[in-house]
């Protein structure tokens, strides 16, 4: 009969005992590296002040702080010009980024103009929010005037690089440029101050500025804003294409309107 024997899982290595190659008993398990501790929980958040530690800004100094801000941005871009203004040599590439930062400042000014305002009413808040409106509205004109002023400066900024002149010679383009910086910077000081002013008469009696622009000439101060070079007051809104404004047509169209009415007879 066939003697069998158990299997072994390996054979011993050289010189090693039977002890040696036994399993571990359960008895005394492998030790292991102590793990690390775990982080420390963070603390926990500060309770927020409430009741009288934070101030209540109300809806009047809000509107407050945005037009004043917005005639901050204004005024930055006004004295970015005159930095221009200071370089004897045209400043292309600033005077184009001007050109953008001002048209997002329109956009703002825009954007805030098409807010439908409250019903009408004697809550300091509804007058203030429609004063504001009206005032985003204005100072978006003399933005776009401030823009339309600046083209020719940005123009002749070009035409001096293509065709350089000596620094100190006088050539119509560099006046040109000139003349178009400084009517650009007139029209941002002004939108500037007509902002604040308006910003200091929220609430209250209304200031002049804003008689002048809702009142029965709004129409001609509007025109004014946007033709006149100077500032608009009442009285120039009040002579802006009065009942003493004459057309005069040019003879080419008196000629061309006579031989219409010709044959349409």
């Amino acid at each position: 009969m066939r003697r069998t024997f158990p299997r072994r899982h390996g054979r011993r290595p050289p010189g090693a005992s039977a002890s040696d190659c036994a399993a571990p008993s359960a008895a005394a398990p492998p030790s292991l590296p102590p793990s690390p501790p775990f982080p420390a929980a963070p603390p926990p958040p500060a309770t927020e002040p409430r009741g009288p530690d934070l101030p209540y800004v109300t809806p009047v100094e809000t509107q407050t702080l945005w037009l004043l801000g917005l005639a901050n941005d204004l005024h930055l871009h006004s004295e970015e010009l005159f930095r221009i203004y200071c370089h004897r040599d045209p400043q292309i590439e600033r005077l184009t980024a001007a050109l953008e930062g001002l048209g997002k400042t329109q956009e703002a000014l825009l954007s805030n103009a098409t807010d439908p305002p409250p019903a009408e009413s004697t809550a300091p808040e509804d007058i203030a929010w429609r004063r504001c409106t009206v005032a985003y509205a204005y100072a978006g004109l003399l933005t776009a005037k401030a823009t339309l002023r600046a083209q020719p400066a940005l123009v002749a900024a070009v035409q001096m690089r293509l065709n350089p002149v000596p620094l100190y010679h006088y050539s119509p383009e560099r006046s040109a440029y000139f003349k178009g910086l400084s009517a650009t910077r007139e029209v941002l000081d002004e939108a500037t101050w007509k902002l604040r002013e308006v910003a200091e008469h929220l609430t209250g009696p209304e200031p002049d500025l804003l008689k002048a622009v809702t009142g029965e000439f709004a129409h001609k101060v509007v025109r004014s804003a946007a033709v006149s070079q100077r500032p608009t007051t009442p009285k120039t809104a009040a002579e802006a294409a009065g009942p003493a404004a004459t057309v005069v047509l040019a003879p080419a169209a008196s000629v061309r309107s006579a031989a219409s009415n010709g044959k349409r007879r």
